[in-house]
Order: C-alpha cells, then structure tokens, then sequence
C-alpha cells in the first residue's frame, strides 16, 4: 500500500512538472473558465490547452461543468494552489 501511495504522490507531482499546467492551475484559482478563455489568457492554440487539461484531470486536479456546448474547468481542490505557492516561495527566498 505505502508503495502505491508513493507512485501517486510521484503521478501528481509529474503532472505539475510543465509551466504551462501551472499557469492553468493558476489561473484556474481565480475562477472557471473555459477553453477558449485559457487560449487567450495562454496565448496557446486549443490542442495545446487540452492536451495539459488533459493530463490535469487524469490527476484529478480540475473538473468540468457544461452549459450547453461550453465545458468550464475548475480546480477538484483549492489547495494545490497552497503547494504551488509553497515550492515558488523556496526559489523567491533563496534568490
């Protein structure tokens, strides 16, 4: 058991490991939003943008909601927004 609660840990962490699945998440703190509004805040094209929401949500760090034919995202859990600030805090204090 122990062992698979590692590999978890270690999925999780290895889906935080792009900048721009950060920046989603960072965004996504803020509010929902859909794909096309990611696009533009990103400056990325859609296949982009889903290809990263993709494996965000394979981890479990952001759901959908649907209103007609648009998909919202938004984070499954507010802390992981904690533990990003916690890791970007380490390299701001030792700069």
């Amino acid at each position: 058991m122990e062992a698979d609660l590692y590999s978890k840990v270690a999925e999780y962490f290895k889906a935080l490991s792009h900048p721009t699945r950060i920046k989603i998440i960072e965004l996504l703190s803020k509010r929902e939003m859909c794909v096309c509004q990611m696009m533009q805040a990103l400056n990325l094209d859609q296949s982009h943008v889903s290809r990263h929401l993709m494996v965000l949500r394979a981890n479990k760090m952001v759901k959908t909601r649907r209103e007609g034919t648009i998909i919202y995202y938004s984070l499954t859990d507010e802390n992981i927004i904690n533990i990003i600030d916690e890791v970007k805090n380490i390299f701001l204090v030792t700069k």
